[in-house]
């Protein structure tokens, strides 16, 4: 049969085209498979993780209800670190204890690989108040939706790993911007928190950066009155410095936030002040901008010494960075909050609230996030420079509750804050296990983050705590007259037990003692053993607890000084 060369193209082509099409669609049906098998196992493991939290939501009002009970101050927080550990050891996470240096802080990791998903929340209380913050919930929240995720990537093969970050002193100090410089989030690829309050949201807006300055002169007393002229006041300079900040603001950006206090002013108004000292919050909306501001406001103070006489020392510099948002994690948030679905109550828990004077019910509507600028500043800050990352807000409180109120630590201790809290465990582990299932969810967060830090300078610590911050360890006292420590068990925060190691150290790290605990001394309410070399009276020693039973990882539990 003889053929038509052009037919046979066509005919060709015809049949080259149709198997193209062919693979075309095998291609969009098996992508199509692929796609709905991602989303049914992420659908099933969001599930599981859900009805986990659930499940053991006694376990989240449980370590609520103990941190709001013990309500430790920042860097006191031992009862409450303790706590927290303890449960995530149970529940198989490798504790890395006192990171970065920091007796109280505290890194759990679970699993291997790649997603790494951190969680991360504040466990301090504040002074006066207890938890009118709500870290109580954060904390028993964030741990609890570290297990359920734990459980659900076990049940159904997830590959990944789970970093768990608890944080002390977040209220008065800033312990997160050390973390952060220490490289703990540095393999971190997304970070998820929870914070109590009134509303149910997860915003993207951003926090103030801001600097946290001391400024100290020194001068010569003098009779203010009888001889004047023989004085050099320290309290003169402090003024003149704080009206050329007052002059300078007029030439600073418009959402510059300069505040200050004199923290001291002299001893009485017949003496010339030796000693004067200002503290200073320098805020702006990007670190750079503080920077800016920095080295004008430390030049006002330099020039005011020098008008005065007097010699300029900056006692205590530490600052901490803006947060930077990410619109597409808000937006998992919103969706995580609105899956679960706020916290109902019965008339019997509103009459218990009333009971305790609190009108109201939280509120049940989900609010859109904005993205609007916040004046406030916080130590996460410095950590979204590391790792994208979003604060999940679930409603804890009753609408028109202050933070930091009374009325807020009344409600993170009762029904309302628990109630919160297991919901916000359950938003956690659904928004937690859609970062880990869906590739495209986690590409478009790390995008936004990409394309926010484009131009920015390269992430450098600022944050410091000075060492009269820090509290003397729980349970320890040692003599400067004959060198002797002594303990106290009930006051320790670990449990002693035979073959325990406490070793005291120096400050630039040399060993000074190791002691071994007997049984017959861990049995007794009262022990004591002695640094060989003694010591002075007045040293800073360094204490650090070696459990028996696990050895790999020591804590370093605090300061003590010499008496």
């Amino acid at each position: 049969m003889k053929c038509n060369i052009k037919g046979c193209y066509v005919t060709s082509l015809i049949v080259a085209c149709l198997l193209c099409m062919t693979i075309l669609a095998s291609s969009v049906t098996a992508g199509a498979a692929t796609s709905g098998a991602v989303t049914a196992v992420a659908s099933s493991a969001k599930a599981s993780a859900i009805k986990f939290a659930e499940d053991n939501a006694g376990i989240t009002v449980d370590i609520a209800k103990s941190l709001w009970e013990y309500a430790e101050i920042g860097l006191a927080e031992y009862k409450s670190y303790v706590k927290a550990r303890d449960v995530l050891a149970g529940a198989g996470f490798v504790i890395k204890q006192s990171a970065a240096g920091i007796p109280t802080c505290l890194v759990a990791t679970w699993g291997s690989g790649q997603p790494v998903l951190g969680i991360y929340e504040d466990i301090d209380a504040l002074p006066g108040v207890g938890h009118g913050c709500g870290h109580n919930l954060n904390t028993a929240a964030g741990v609890v939706a570290a297990m359920a995720i734990k459980s659900a990537m076990e049940l159904h093969q997830i590959p990944g790993t789970i970093k768990v970050f608890l944080n002390p002193a977040e209220e008065i100090w800033d312990v997160a911007p050390l973390v952060a410089a220490a490289g703990y989030y540095d393999d971190v690829d997304v970070l998820l928190s929870f914070h109590a309050g009134t509303e149910n949201v997860s915003e993207f807006g951003s926090t103030m950066a801001m600097d946290h300055v001391e400024y100290r002169f020194k001068g010569k007393a003098a009779h203010a009155s009888a001889a004047p002229e023989k004085g050099l006041s320290a309290l003169d300079a402090v003024e003149i410095m704080n009206i050329a900040v007052n002059f300078l603001r007029e030439h600073l950006i418009q959402e510059m936030r300069i505040h200050y206090v004199i923290t001291d002013g002299g001893a009485a108004p017949n003496i010339v002040p030796a000693t004067a000292a200002s503290r200073y919050f320098i805020r702006a909306p990007k670190y750079p901008d503080v920077a800016y501001a920095r080295k004008r406001i430390d030049d006002c103070a330099k020039a005011a010494a020098l008008a005065t006489g007097t010699e300029l020392v900056i006692g205590f510099s530490s600052g901490i960075y803006n947060k930077v948002p990410n619109k597409a994690l808000a937006l998992l948030a919103a969706e995580a909050i609105e899956s679960v679905a706020p916290a109902q109550f019965t008339d019997g828990q509103i009459a218990q609230m009333k009971a305790l004077g609190i009108s109201g019910i939280p509120d049940k509507d989900i609010k859109e996030p904005t993205g609007s600028q916040s004046y406030g500043s916080n130590p996460i800050g410095d950590v979204t420079w590391k790792t994208p990352s979003t604060t999940l807000g679930v409603a804890t409180w009753a609408p028109g509750t202050a933070g930091h109120s009374v009325e807020a630590a009344v409600q993170s201790g009762a029904v309302y804050g628990f109630e919160g809290a297991v919901q916000a465990s359950k938003a956690l582990a659904a928004m937690g296990i859609e970062l880990l299932t869906n590739p495209e969810s986690l590409a478009a967060v790390k995008s936004e983050f990409a394309e926010r830090m484009k131009g920015m300078p390269p992430y450098e610590g600022k944050a410091m705590i000075p060492e009269v911050a820090y509290p003397e360890a729980p349970g320890f006292t040692v003599s400067a007259v004959d060198g002797m420590v002594s303990v106290k068990a009930a006051e320790t925060a670990f449990a002693e037990a035979a073959g325990d190691v406490i070793v005291i150290s120096s400050m630039q790290g040399d060993e000074l003692a190791a002691y071994t605990l007997s049984a017959q001394a861990a049995a007794q309410p009262e022990y004591a053993f002695k640094i060989p070399g003694g010591v002075g009276a007045g040293q800073r020693l360094k204490i650090t607890f070696i459990d028996a039973s696990d050895d790999s990882d020591a804590w370093f539990y605090g300061y003590v000084h010499a008496q």
